[in-house]
């Protein structure tokens, strides 16, 4: 049989595109918890150790706070350094391929992790965790986006925050909850070290369910590896696609160089990218320069009991669940531009009034209340809005790079937020949270004035085959 023209390659390609695109997925919801699990170790590192904080104190009792600070942020310089060269990565070598390396990783980092013996073995093993975990991240996002319909990866794409904060209440009533009525604390120097290895053992559990999906059609149709993308929309969605050639060509190349992890970068989209970024970093920052540390804070300050701490925490997060389920359901009706902004302008006046119950002494049900609000703004605005949005920018060549340069600016305000975050809060609580408050406020006005709304933005996926 004849080897087929470029234009029936090109054809197939298209039909392909068009498949996947415009065909709703029955699996979307598996392949969501799968994809973005990363997301559910993130977060339960995060509702975990935000907690431990003393934990790890306790055991590094000669090491200064700013390395305690460092120890536990590492993951964060980590996965800044991860969803770059991850992202760029799963553009190179596929998505499915970066799932399984992530993840391997990921356990072997977490079991060390929780059996340092000092900070610098801490830090160090937590670093190539948060290495692991951005690089999935960015893979993660890709795939979702490759996978699903274009009206589907928006809903579930802006998930991605209830996600989080279910991980959070999980976290606190099958981790924190057991150990506290177990030794009666939650400054133990063994909580920190459970917490590590549980983690690694969730990670393996996850590495056993990936070993199941199958690559990107998208990615692979891309290139013009035909055959292999009809083998697996075959076994995902039981179809034959008799007018595509079955052949497996070179047609164009992902990756190409370490260049190419820089090729976002067109000011052509300088909007978009201003807009995505922005976003990203906004959220993180405020959220771990102050929303990590406020069950710290109570703990640290014995405004209330370890108990109470618990419970407290539970009420914040559960404004994230809230939200985050929220965000979703409002994005076909609203769309992601107007979330964006009224996310952030509510979590600027949602802190702006934390800060005014340090000034007035007033009552803690306000500051537990005005914590909720400020989760649940957080999680509509741009934490879920900036991720979802810079893939819609990008398509197939480009969205794992795109998505890792997304998440790079999670992880180094995370990082930034983590590093001066403790002190900020323990010396000047009212000066940080006005401050916070501020950027969030111009974060809003920010995307109200060059913003996009998704739903309208143009497919990129099916644009980038016409170069």
């Amino acid at each position: 049989m004849a080897a087929p023209e470029k234009e029936q390659v090109e054809s197939g390609i298209r039909e392909i595109y068009n498949f996947v695109l415009e065909r709703k997925n029955v699996t979307a919801r598996y392949i969501v918890i799968i994809a973005l699990a990363s997301l559910w170790l993130d977060a339960y590192d995060f509702a975990a150790l935000s907690f431990a904080t003393k934990s790890v104190e306790n055991t590094f009792v000669t090491a200064p706070a700013i390395l305690i600070s460092f120890g536990i942020g590492t993951v964060d310089l980590g996965a800044l350094i991860g969803a770059v060269i991850g992202g760029w990565l799963n553009d190179r070598v596929g998505r499915r391929n970066m799932f399984i390396l992530n993840m391997i990783l990921y356990v072997a980092m977490s079991i060390l992790a929780g059996i340092s013996t000092n900070i610098a073995e801490f830090s160090v093993f937590r670093t190539l965790l948060g290495f692991a975990l951005g690089a999935d991240t960015a893979t993660g996002f890709a795939y979702i986006f490759e996978y699903l319909e274009k009206r589907q990866r928006l809903f579930w794409s802006n998930l991605w925050q209830l996600q989080w904060y279910i991980m959070y209440l999980v976290t606190i009533g099958f981790i924190l909850v057991p150990f506290y009525f177990a030794t009666h604390s939650l400054t133990d120097p063994l909580l920190w070290r459970v917490i590590m290895i549980v983690g690694g053992v969730l990670a393996a559990g996850i590495l056993a369910l990936r070993s199941k999906i199958p690559e990107s059609v998208l990615w692979l149709a891309y290139q013009g590896k035909l055959a292999s993308a009809k083998r697996i929309i075959k076994r995902t969605w039981g179809v034959d696609l008799p007018n595509v050639p079955d052949v497996d060509v070179q047609l164009r190349r992902v990756g190409r160089g370490f260049r190419s992890a820089f090729s976002i970068f067109k000011s052509s989209k300088w909007r978009e990218l201003v807009y995505s970024f922005n976003g990203n970093f906004e959220q993180s920052f405020i959220f771990y320069t102050y929303g990590f540390y406020i069950p710290y804070i109570l703990l640290a300050l014995k405004l209330v009991g370890p108990l109470a701490v618990i419970e407290a925490s539970a009420l914040f997060y559960l404004g994230g669940v809230i939200g985050g389920y929220l965000t979703a359901w409002l994005t076909p009706r609203i769309g992601t531009k107007s979330q964006y902004v009224m996310g952030a302008l509510g979590e600027g006046i949602s802190i702006g009034l934390i800060a005014l119950t340090y000034v007035f002494h007033l009552p803690l049900s306000l500051f537990v209340l005005f914590s909720f609000t400020f989760y649940f703004f957080h999680v509509i605005g741009p934490a879920s809005q900036g991720m979802t949005s810079i893939n819609a920018f990008f398509g197939a060549s480009e969205r794992g790079t795109a998505a890792g340069w997304g998440y790079f600016w999670v992880k180094l305000a995370a990082f930034l937020g983590l590093l001066i975050g403790l002190l900020a809060v323990t010396l000047n609580p009212v000066l940080t949270t006005i401050g916070l408050a501020v950027y969030g406020v111009v974060t809003g006005l920010l995307g109200l004035a060059i913003g996009y709304d998704t739903r309208t933005y143009k497919v990129v996926d099916e644009e980038e085959l016409n170069k």
